[in-house]
């Protein structure tokens, strides 16, 4: 790796310090340049314990011609501003997700990079997880048949109590988690949104944003993607169900997989006579083969090396932006659905 990408980390909070700021100072190819955040005692950390040599309380007081980079790792509200103000000023954007709080940001920030003849991508870690990739694994091998139905669950007992609890701050399990797995869904189906229908609720955090959604996209494929996310639901469910016209797949504890399949399915005579032939009810029998796989292993760390490929080697986004206006579409589509029940 000869180009060395100068790094600004917007946002020293969980996603900046627990996820962005270990990649870019432990991976070849990056260094952390600035840091940025309004807490004085965060900047200094980061100075201390990584060395970054310049340190801001305001993103707009980066020397934008020391920087490569800019990873936009601040709450979701900012995302917007923040990323807009650095395409102008000639610095490529890595945005955490959401990229924005609605798609008309979306959409106007891709267009300032645009604009700019600037890079804009996002971070979506869970397009490299063990269970997404093992679920394209699956997907791939054709023994499932033709997807009909991709389910996606997320559960837990959490009771919000921070700025995630608040849905002036950009906060709610629909545009958080949801960003994730409709992201995951849509990329496991090379799909995009025809229709959406979302229900949310808010159960047991302690503000006002949803915590419970249900939302079931239609696919322009034909396939439907359930995403199910529960933050108030103390037993879990299997995370990722795979549905074939073949088959069916789903994820076990442990990392496990248990892949239910038929090779030689029969085609069947249907009978449109309303007497059922002697008094029987359809009672098929299929040569289901089982088997049990283990997952494959994650790779959340290496979405760097995609970052690094992009952002310095000019190569293909591993998460175009035009896959991420559509998750933003998709999103709103179930936000406006939600308000409608």
């Amino acid at each position: 790796m000869s180009k060395v990408l100068r790094c600004a980390v917007i946002g020293l909070g969980r996603i900046g310090w627990q996820f962005h700021i270990p990649q870019i100072v432990e991976r070849e190819g990056f260094v952390l340049t600035a840091a940025v955040d309004p807490d004085e005692s965060r900047r200094k950390e980061a100075q201390e314990q990584f060395g970054a040599k310049i340190l801001a309380a305001d993103y707009r007081d980066v020397p934008c011609n020391e920087i490569d980079l800019a990873v936009i790792a601040s709450p979701t509200i900012f995302h917007y501003e923040q990323t807009v103000w650095f395409l102008e000023h000639g610095v490529d954007v890595f945005c955490d997700k959401p990229i924005a709080i609605s798609a008309a940001d979306a959409e106007k920030m891709a267009e300032t990079a645009k604009k700019n003849g600037r890079k804009l991508m996002v971070y979506q870690p869970h397009r490299m997880t063990s269970e997404a990739l093992t679920a394209q694994m699956i997907l791939k091998s054709g023994k499932l048949g033709k997807p009909y139905l991709l389910t996606r669950c997320c559960d837990s007992f959490s009771r919000r109590n921070d700025w995630q609890a608040v849905a002036k701050n950009g906060g709610g399990m629909l545009f958080n988690y949801g960003a994730h797995y409709i992201d995951q869904m849509l990329f496991l189906g090379k799909d995009s949104c025809g229709s959406a229908k979302c229900e949310t609720r808010t159960i047991v955090s302690s503000g006002d944003a949803d915590d419970v959604v249900k939302v079931l996209i239609n696919g322009k494929s034909g396939c439907l993607y359930e995403v199910s996310i529960n933050m108030a639901s103390a037993c879990p469910f299997p995370t990722l169900t795979l549905y074939g016209d073949k088959g069916t797949a789903v994820a076990l504890p442990g990392n496990k997989w248990k892949i239910v399949y038929c090779e030689n399915m029969q085609e069947i005579k249907l009978d449109e006579t309303l007497s059922a032939s002697d008094r029987k009810y359809p009672s098929e029998k299929f040569p289901w083969k089982e088997e049990i796989i283990d997952g494959i292993p994650e790779h959340y760390g290496d979405f760097y090396l995609h970052v690094y490929d992009y952002f310095a080697k000019d190569s293909i986004p591993f998460v175009p932006i035009e896959e991420t206006l559509e998750v933003m579409r998709t999103l709103e589509l179930c936000r406006k659905s939600a308000a409608q029940n």
